[in-house]
């Protein structure tokens, strides 16, 4: 038995006899852990555009960012993304999740439009 710690989602007990199974269980809550960041990106996004990207955010900027992102909610976790932590529940017993390679994921997914939007809001 395997547990993930996070603040988010509380502890989560994986069972682990079987390594295919173990990776279904962390990608789901991994999926879970993501879709509670995300909604709370959504709640005040204009804000964290600012602080994350340095855009001044359009209203037509931060809706389309915010399809973007219920996209990305709804989407599978790629476990490539999360390396670091599979190996870690892979060798050991207990895992504590940050946030840290969420972010990460979510801010490289989000700069890609960030930057084609403001250039297209800019031009109008």
């Amino acid at each position: 038995m395997k547990t993930i710690k996070s603040a988010l989602l509380g502890a989560k007990s994986l069972i682990d006899t079987n390594p295919e199974v173990l990776l279904l269980q962390v990608q789901e809550i991994l999926k879970q852990h993501r879709e509670l960041i995300i909604n709370r990106l959504l709640g005040d996004l204009p804000t964290y555009l600012v602080y994350k990207f340095d855009v001044k955010p359009t209203k037509q900027l931060v809706e389309n960012l915010k399809d973007r992102l219920l996209d990305l909610k709804k989407s599978s976790v790629n476990l490539g993304n999360y390396n670091t932590i599979t190996q870690q529940v892979m060798n050991r017993a207990v895992i504590h999740l940050t946030n840290e390679p969420f972010y990460l994921e979510i801010d490289a997914y989000l700069a890609q439009f960030v930057q084609v939007l403001s250039e297209v809001s800019s031009v109008n």
